[in-house]
């Protein structure tokens, strides 16, 4: 079992112990949940995704270290993909970011076992492990940004989403929805030959974009040297500082309480007609299957199972 008051102190193995246990789920996790609930809400979150080879982990780590070079502590939680063997994560905490580590930050990689959304689901969970910890700030890099990869916007108060010239995330970017989801672009790579056309791109996308209380500013860096990475994270505390005002931060925490409380009564219900009620599951499947069913009917009958369950 994990000590959660030794978690609280940013015990970096305590940590460690508290992020596997929410992994793995069940009553253990939910135990521990419940004994940091009340150190929760004190973080800032920050989103990192894109497409595959723009250089996410790269920025994640520079910002990371600007932000504990600033005075803030930092854990950056990395959503790789699952391996098809052992179903760990590919990457390992140490190999990737050295720098970062090096300099205190604390990085945690987590399998994303096929979750949609690019997302592991325990990210919400680990994400309170670490705010409950006492990091300042707790950055979420995701696999990469595709059409159901945009759940990021979910789990975090600020989404920066990574692009590069010459990959087409004009054309992704339109299919995926992010600049619904995008809080700040960062144009990576910016020494590079079409970065300015796809500022571009940007620029143009955001004019046709409804109007709102917030534009996303568009930012050019490069990972490698480091240029840009001030102005990217100025960038997001500004976003931070937008979200302060009219209540809009306690407005997204309320909407990611109301989407975890839904999936915990999701798995609740998948837990209970995976037990006793699979019978009267498969019956309802295989009518509405065949045709010879609705699936809302599907759906009162199974939830009328449910009511049965609870009468005395």
């Amino acid at each position: 079992m994990v000590n959660a008051a030794e978690v609280t102190t940013r015990n970096f193995r305590a940590v460690a112990r508290a992020l596997s246990c929410v992994e793995r789920g069940g009553p253990d996790a939910e135990e521990l949940l419940s004994a940091l609930a009340g150190r929760v809400g004190r973080a800032r979150t920050l989103g990192v995704t894109g497409s595959p080879g723009v250089g996410k982990s790269s920025m994640v780590e520079r910002l990371g270290i600007e932000l504990m070079a600033r005075g803030h502590g930092v854990a950056v939680l990395a959503v790789d993909p699952s391996s098809p063997f052992s179903h760990g994560a590919l990457l390992g905490d140490r190999v990737r970011m050295p720098a970062f580590v090096a300099a205190g930050g604390f990085v945690r990689s987590m399998a994303t076992r096929g979750a949609l959304g690019g997302l592991t689901a325990a990210t919400a969970d680990a994400v309170d492990v670490l705010d409950a910890a006492g990091f300042d700030w707790v950055v979420v890099e995701t696999v990469g940004v595709g059409q159901d990869e945009v759940d990021v916007a979910s789990e975090v108060e600020t989404v920066v989403v990574v692009t590069m010239a010459g990959l087409g995330d004009d054309v992704q970017a339109a299919k995926a929805g992010i600049m619904e989801i995008a809080d700040v672009f960062a144009v990576n790579k910016a020494d590079r030959p079409g970065a300015e056309n796809q500022v571009a791109v940007l620029e143009d996308m955001l004019h046709l974009a409804p109007s709102s209380a917030w534009t996303p500013p568009i930012i050019r860096t490069s990972a490698m040297s480091g240029e840009g990475i001030a102005a990217l994270l100025d960038a997001v505390i500004e976003h931070q500082g937008f979200l302060d005002s009219d209540g809009k931060r306690a407005t997204l925490r309320l909407r990611r309480a109301e989407r975890r409380i839904e999936r915990c009564l999701h798995a609740l219900l998948a837990e209970d007609f995976r037990g006793p009620h699979l019978e009267a599951l498969h019956r309802e499947l295989a009518a509405v299957g065949a045709g010879r069913r609705d699936p809302y009917a599907a759906a009162r009958a199974l939830f009328g199972v449910l009511q049965a369950k609870e009468k005395p």
